[in-house]
């Protein structure tokens, strides 16, 4: 029966010329057979050596590739970690649901911010302006975002576009010296509207208040520039704005 040293004197040689010669084939033949040192006498009793041999040096040859490979799913993997803790530290998007405006223009109210058809959450939302079909609207702590007719919400790099005031008298037709008119605006269509304030009940509006209560806002739509053809639109919210 050989010894250990007496299989490595035989075979040392041919294995590392077998498995294609050079240092890798060398270093891999030498660490299989170190592998085999230890329990070699019931080695030969219980295996195939030749065979276990040839299947110890494959795997040696075979372990720098499964190294890269795990180092790489190690890395993917803390790249993915890395990426989920970045997107859940991110701000959730604003609630949208779609609610058709009665208004044809953008308003907001109670934190909400109304387009055509949809109605976007954004309690922190400082003035905006309409562009497109969306707003530009000034956060809070003073950046500027753009939020799109279906709701979406980007930054926006550009400087707040300007939109004076247009020079319109305010409405006239049923008017009481408990109304102020808060802000003006023109529509797409060219009619103006007007965001009134009022602390008086009026059945023909539809609206009903005690002395009492805190006043109520509304808006005027003008049919033309005049007001001398006027719809009422009443919104909840005692915080209305038109920009």
């Amino acid at each position: 029966m050989d010894t250990h040293d007496d299989f490595v004197a035989a075979r040392r040689s041919s294995l590392v010329e077998e498995f294609g010669g050079g240092a890798r084939a060398e270093a891999a033949v030498d660490r299989a057979l170190g592998r085999c040192r230890r329990g070699w006498r019931r080695l030969e009793q219980t295996t195939d050596v030749e065979a276990h041999v040839r299947d110890l040096v494959a795997e040696e040859l075979e372990r720098p590739r499964r190294r890269r490979l795990t180092l790489y799913a190690v890395g993917v993997l803390a790249l993915l970690v890395a990426g989920a803790v970045v997107v859940s530290l991110l701000p959730a998007p604003p609630a949208v649901r779609e609610e058709a405006n009665r208004v044809p223009v953008p308003w907001f109210a109670d934190g909400e911010l109304h387009l055509a058809d949809v109605v976007v959450s954004l309690p922190r939302a400082g003035s905006f302006v309409p562009l497109d079909e969306g707003v530009v609207i000034e956060h809070e702590d003073g950046s500027l975002l753009m939020v799109a007719a279906d709701g979406d919400v980007s930054d926006f790099d550009e400087a707040m576009p300007e939109e004076p005031a247009p020079d319109l008298p305010p409405p006239s037709e049923g008017g009481t010296p408990g109304d102020r008119r808060l802000d003006v605006v023109l529509a797409p269509g060219g009619e103006p509207v007007h965001l009134m304030e009022i602390s008086l009940s009026r059945h023909e509006a539809e609206i009903y208040l005690r002395q009492s209560e805190t006043v109520r806002r509304m808006f005027l739509v003008c049919r033309d520039r005049d007001c001398t053809s006027i719809r009422r639109v009443v919104v909840a919210g005692a915080d209305v704005r038109l920009r």
